[in-house]
């Protein structure tokens, strides 16, 4: 078993109202997984090993035939696999699905900024059904199967915060209490995924019984829009654990800092009541600006203040269980992500959101959430008007073009050879390079196409509440060529502490 990968248990039949009665995983999924996740094992030598013929097991794994439960049990009996069937009293007047989708809708609704942050601005989770196509998500089957394991996924990111509430109920530390403020955004992205795909297996089972089907060729799949929403979920997921688990790291650093800090400023003050000691106030003061410098990173890693808790409450552990949960994860999104569907959505997606694509599983992989992406210089003042202020007379006007104003740097290209602009904006109506506050914005525009006269482009936010200053100096360091993931994933970590903590 790969490592961040959760063992799973296979059930052949569906839940009594999750999120259907009619659909259930298929023995033919089972037995193609069983025999594709095991190490070397042909459908032929499967066969011998079951005692069965070839053409036999090519039947039952294509869904032309079912074997009977024995049968089943001897072919994944011979794999690296188990099958476990579990039974378990679920009355059938309730309803999980209902309780899946209120529950996660609420979360959803709460934590929902966080977890849009993430998501692509044009990507909504469709619960309706097209034609089947090859386009399309995952047949029924499938699709029921992966929501067990999304599930799980779920049901694993819960159990850091439910874990510190009983910590917080025994011993009433006010740091475990702060630290479950943390973790309620962890599991938002598994829990959205998981109330997408439970409500579009429901929609479109009920759409193909009203319906009726004609044969197993025509078996209703996921709409592919809803399966790209839920990878897109899924790797959100990841990224929130993975940041928090960095910040849980800050944290012990922090401490470690101001534990430093106070044995300095200590030593200071007795080494200050030695007459002979040459300029003693100075390093007393001194080591007390470096500790109330300690004390307000500490502060700023906590909602209720630098406290001595902070990186003392079992943030090291805490931070490895949430990267074995981003581990999970990620396993889960790129395993889900080789389904057609999902590779056909983002070769549609990505000549319009290149860094979105990137941040999927390229360069800006490590980033919390993808470089911002807003459809015009207009949306892009409405978020920074800060930066508006100076110009309102250029904007009554038009002028400036179709990029924010400011100092353009340079031009990159991405994947697809399209040409961006990228553009240091700041408070300032004169160089913003020269603007001293961390207050500048970074933003790359597509460069308009001269022929068609371009007036509108969308606009990329690579950072942001940076020295204009540093900036250049990063963009001036990378060299030709210049790429657009390039430059973001550098520019990325200019962003403050501010913005990095939320």
């Amino acid at each position: 078993m790969a490592y961040g990968e959760s063992e799973t248990v296979y059930t052949l039949g569906s839940m009594a109202s999750h999120p259907s009665p009619s659909t259930a995983i298929s023995a033919s999924s089972l037995i193609a997984r069983a025999r594709l996740g095991s190490t070397d094992l042909s459908q032929t030598d499967l066969a011998a090993a079951s005692g069965i013929g070839q053409a036999a097991l090519s039947r039952y794994e294509l869904g032309r035939r079912e074997p009977s439960f024995e049968a089943l049990q001897q072919i994944i009996g011979r794999t690296d696999f188990r099958l476990e069937v579990t039974l378990r009293p679920e009355p059938r007047a309730a309803s999980q699905l209902d309780g899946l989708l209120r529950d996660s809708a609420l979360r959803f609704t709460d934590l929902g900024d966080h977890l849009k942050r993430c998501l692509p601005t044009d990507l909504k989770a469709d619960a309706g059904h097209r034609p089947c196509s090859a386009t399309d998500g995952p047949r029924l089957g499938d699709a029921l199967f992966h929501l067990y394991e999304i599930q799980g996924l779920a049901r694993d990111t819960h159990r850091p915060e439910t874990r510190l509430r009983l910590a917080f109920d025994e011993h009433g530390n006010s740091r475990d209490h702060h630290l479950v403020r943390e973790m309620s955004l962890v599991g938002i992205g598994a829990d959205q995924a998981a109330r997408q795909l439970a409500h579009a297996i429901h929609t479109t089972t009920a759409t193909t019984k009203s319906r009726g089907t004609k044969g197993n060729d025509e078996e209703p799949r996921v709409a592919g829009d809803t399966w790209a929403y839920v990878l897109c979920c899924l790797r959100a997921e990841e990224a929130i654990c993975r940041d928090h688990a960095d910040r849980l790291r800050q944290a012990v650093a922090a401490d470690r800092i101001r534990a430093n800090a106070t044995r300095r400023l200590h030593d200071a003050e007795r080494m200050a009541r030695d007459p002979d000691w040459a300029d003693s106030d100075h390093h007393v003061d001194q080591a007390r600006a470096d500790l109330d410098s300690a004390i307000r990173r500490c502060a700023a890693l906590s909602f209720h203040g630098g406290s001595p808790e902070v990186g003392q409450a079992g943030e090291r552990q805490l931070a490895v269980e949430l990267d074995q949960l981003a581990e999970q994860a990620r396993v889960l999104f790129d395993r889900l992500a080789t389904e057609p569907a999902f590779i056909d959505w983002r070769t549609r997606t990505a000549a319009d959101d290149p860094l979105y694509d990137a941040w999927l599983d390229g360069e800006l992989r490590a980033a919390f959430v993808p470089p911002r992406l807003l459809p015009d210089k207009a949306a892009f003042y409405q978020v920074y008007p800060g930066l508006q202020q100076t110009r309102l007379d250029e904007l009554r006007r038009g002028e400036g073009g179709p990029a924010p104003f400011g100092s353009d740097e340079c031009r990159a290209h991405d994947n697809s050879g399209q040409e961006w602009t990228i553009t240091i904006a700041a408070p300032s109506s004169g160089d913003p390079r020269t603007w001293p506050k961390p207050e500048a914005v970074v933003v790359a525009t597509r460069a308009p196409h001269l022929a068609v006269g371009e007036l509108r482009t969308p606009v990329y936010v690579l950072a942001e509440y940076v020295r204009a200053a540093e900036a250049a100096e990063v963009i001036t360091s990378v060299k030709s060529p210049r790429t657009l993931t390039g430059l973001a994933a550098r520019l990325l970590t200019l962003t403050t502490t501010t913005e990095a903590l939320r």
